[in-house]
């Protein structure tokens, strides 16, 4: 490093000037200006619900878990009959969520709020129902707020 002489304290200030304004740049120029941005945690709402996967053939559903806690559940309908199939729940606080028809060996997908309580699961299609395709689902509480009743999301696909 070199070193240089002032000859007036005039000289002095105006090279420390010079050095402050120097370490201001560098210290500004390794930044963006903004504060750093925390890593958010995600909410309860937010998490991933549970997964319950439905297989419907001639004539029985079952359900594996055959369970589940209170929130969001996600159906995953496997048609694994020879013909076509579908599924409807209802239950505390759903009255009318039900999948399209599912063609056999297609998939479709159901997302429900649901609450504790016993909700019934069962394929709408002509006289499935009364053929043996029909199932209750327990549901039990989680510890946290209930979800709102009610909402639901369907789609179904042919593998």
């Amino acid at each position: 490093m070199a070193v240089h002489w002032f000859p007036s304290p005039r000289g002095a200030r105006e090279g420390l000037r010079f050095l402050a304004l120097a370490a201001l740049t560098a210290a500004t120029a390794c930044s963006n200006g903004s504060a750093p941005t925390p890593t958010p945690t995600p909410s309860a709402s937010a998490r991933a619900g549970t997964t319950i996967t439905v297989t419907e053939k001639e004539y029985s559903l079952a359900l594996s878990p055959s369970q589940a806690t209170s929130g969001t559940v996600t159906f995953v309908v496997d048609n694994a009959g020879t013909v076509a199939h579908a599924l409807a729940i209802a239950g505390p606080g759903v009255t009318n969520a039900h999948t399209s028809t599912i063609p056999p060996g297609g998939r479709a997908r159901l997302t429900v709020a649901i609450r504790p309580g016993s909700y019934e699961l069962w394929c709408p299609i002509a006289k499935h129902k009364e053929l043996g395709m029909d199932t209750r689902l327990q549901v039990r509480g989680n510890g946290s707020a209930s979800p709102t009743p009610g909402s639901a999301a369907a789609s179904a696909t042919k593998h």
